[in-house]
């Protein structure tokens, strides 16, 4: 009996055509005012990836070897862009804030971040087994806006 062959076909077939890759986003579908902006901004981007994220665009790329994020309003305007930098440049004040509050958390990743012409870090912290997301200003003070970015 070949039934039971075809409909596993089939139902192979399916779930591989579905994915978890629903916000990726084909660089033809970008509006050209987000794309106008990356180049403005990033003129040496390499690699780049799109994905909308509600309203907005988020191109993921890098410039010379090292991994960007950049979020872009539909009408071009960008909004926040990070980078990942060593654990070694971040500014003391961070260093400091960050072994003085929790000081058995490890660093995981580190990032700049910028939102307008404000500098921000970014700190994926592992504290006793417990995932941290932190964000400081160049000062060490821990900040709750901008939020995040993962």
């Amino acid at each position: 009996m070949k039934l039971p062959g075809h409909f596993l076909l089939l139902l192979s077939l399916f779930l591989l055509s579905c994915n978890n890759d629903d916000d990726d986003v084909a660089p033809n579908d970008v509006p050209e005012a987000v794309k106008s902006t990356l180049t403005a901004s990033f003129s040496n981007a390499m690699n780049v990836e799109w994905e909308k994220v509600g309203d907005n665009y988020v191109a993921e790329f890098e410039v010379t070897g090292n991994e960007y994020d950049a979020l872009i309003d539909p009408s071009g305007q960008l909004l926040l862009y990070k980078y990942d930098i060593p654990e070694s440049e971040l500014p003391d004040a961070v260093s400091a804030a960050i072994h003085q509050n929790y000081s058995d958390g490890q660093i995981d990743d580190a990032e700049r971040l910028y939102q307008g012409n404000a500098e921000f870090y970014q700190v994926d912290l592992d504290n006793k087994g417990t995932g941290l997301h932190l964000v400081f200003s160049p000062d060490g003070q821990e900040q709750t806006e901008p939020a995040y970015w993962d």
